[in-house]
């Protein structure tokens, strides 16, 4: 082999590690500093200061990060009055239920339709009350299928089945 082409192949081995270590470098740069930035937003909404997610770098020290947010108490809920209880397994308190004082409906004096009571009669044989409506008859339900049947039936027209 000519010593020229050796130092030639040598140039282009030692180019192309070059190249590939660059190839590296950046991938590793950008799988360090994508999770950086996603937690630099969660930890962000969570209501505690951004900066925290460069502590994701730190090997075991990241994982106490995850878990101080998985379990501790987040100011943003606490602003928002929904802080949960600490203890793992427990519920958020119910909302309490806003009770209303009943009100009467007085309606608005309207000055177009008041007239005097002389001048006003109503005509009795003109303002009937309306005819009472029928009495709701009663119904009862079968006990196989659960068809609504008139009352005092013995079997349903649905299944045939026997009431009870």
């Amino acid at each position: 082999m000519n010593p020229e082409d050796a130092v030639g192949a040598m140039g282009a081995l030692g180019g192309l590690l070059a190249g590939g270590l660059v190839v590296v470098l950046v991938m590793i740069l950008v799988m360090a500093i994508l999770p950086v930035i996603l937690y630099w937003k969660i930890i962000s909404k969570t209501g505690n200061a951004g900066p925290i997610a460069l502590l994701m770098l730190i090997p075991l020290v990241n994982l106490i990060v995850i878990y101080w947010l998985a379990f501790a108490d987040w100011p943003a809920l606490r602003q928002a009055g929904g802080a949960y209880p600490s203890q793992p397994g427990m519920y958020p308190p119910p909302m309490p239920q806003q009770q209303y004082p009943p009100q009467q409906y007085t309606p608005p004096p309207d000055k177009a339709y008041q007239q005097p009571p002389s001048q006003f009669q109503p005509d009795p044989a003109r303002f009937q009350p309306p005819p009472s409506a029928p009495a709701a008859q009663a119904f009862m339900f079968c006990g196989n299928c659960g068809s609504k049947l008139p009352a005092g039936s013995q079997f349903c027209t649905n299944c045939g089945g026997r009431t009870s």
